[in-house]
């Protein structure tokens, strides 16, 4: 079967039908904990959390006291709710121990296992997949996440529209706790209200987002003195770790990928509004910027580029100063051997 998503999660819950137990797994931990906030909230009533939930730890407490407090009766309430995590600290043997409840669970309790790492070629994940109960919180694609923010401003009593949604994407990075943070600030300055692109521009963190948009403009158009200046303000705002270097260099990938999309869009025939369709739902002034730096490049030059940024990312991790591999970066972008 295939797995659940997190939104199947929340549409179950809204109709007060939860299973009896899940399997949260995937690399989005805030999603996850955004997810198990609105279920506590939602599944047992505040006036009787103390006696029907509980959260347990892997390699703390025993599967067999797991499956002890799994049959117990919930207490003034219809369910029980079982939240397991670090259940990637369970030993092989312990976790086949819990597949006997998983072919007979108890209705009134939901045990939601967590776990960082879920192999399924084992016994105990391989079932969850089997029985349709993994819940995969992966990665979001640049397009999903816009789709994402909205429906997290919504729960906030907020309306976003989607070049609002897209600025914030763009301003804070794909990381869904920065910008849920940030959507929470919207929503603490202006409560249940639609907002767009000066909203957002209003509570954004300038020295960074700013900054960095204008080092992608001047390595796009190739300009080197401006593009190191730029550069070099990042650094003294955001400091030169591995973290910072790393966000840079991904914004940078981001936007040559884009550029490489659009001159291929165009090199294929295809007229400015063919270009804009191909990379919607990109905000119109995206694109445009993207239309007017592609003849900076030749494709190769970007073919070039992406591997010069991917040598990079492997340097800084493998140990690299990087802000020092950063620098030779913009030299070789703005200057490819190509030209």
């Amino acid at each position: 079967m295939q797995h659940l998503t997190p939104e199947n999660i929340l549409i179950s819950l809204k109709k007060g039908a939860l299973a009896p137990f899940y399997l949260f797994y995937g690399p989005e931990d805030f999603w996850i904990e955004l997810t198990l906030d609105s279920i506590k909230k939602d599944f047992i009533s505040d006036s009787i959390k103390e006696f029907n939930l509980e959260t347990l730890y892997g390699g703390e407490v025993s599967s067999q006291e797991i499956l002890n407090r799994a049959r117990l009766f919930p207490f003034m309430s219809p369910y029980r709710l079982i939240i397991i995590r670090r259940t990637e600290n369970f030993s092989k043997r312990d976790l086949e121990l819990f597949l006997p409840y998983l072919d007979s669970p108890v209705e009134s309790t939901c045990i939601i296992w967590v776990s960082e790492k879920a192999d399924f070629r084992s016994l105990f994940y391989k079932r969850f997949k089997e029985l349709g109960k993994a819940v995969n919180f992966k990665r979001l694609s640049e397009r999903q996440i816009y789709g994402w923010i909205q429906k997290r401003a919504r729960e906030l009593g907020l309306s976003i529209d989607k070049s609002a949604s897209a600025f914030l994407y763009q301003m804070v990075g794909s990381s869904l706790r920065d910008l849920f943070s940030e959507i929470l600030k919207v929503s603490l300055k202006y409560p249940n209200y639609r907002i767009g692109v000066e909203e957002i521009k209003e509570l954004a963190t300038f020295s960074r987002i700013f900054t960095v948009f204008d080092l992608v403009d001047y390595v796009s158009k190739k300009d080197a003195p401006h593009a190191i200046v730029s550069l070099s303000r990042l650094f003294d705002t955001q400091g030169r770790d591995t973290k910072a270097v790393l966000w840079i260099l991904g914004m940078l990938a981001r936007q040559i990928r884009l550029i490489l999309k659009t001159k291929s869009g165009l090199k294929k025939g295809g007229e400015k509004r063919g270009v804009m369709d191909r990379l919607r739902p990109l905000p119109n002034f995206v694109i445009e910027k993207c239309i007017a730096q592609e003849r900076f490049w030749q494709e190769k030059e970007l073919e070039e580029a992406l591997n010069h940024i991917y040598d990079a990312d492997g340097l800084i991790k493998a140990g690299s100063k990087g802000d020092l591999v950063l620098e030779g970066l913009i030299f070789h972008l703005c200057f490819p051997l190509s030209s």
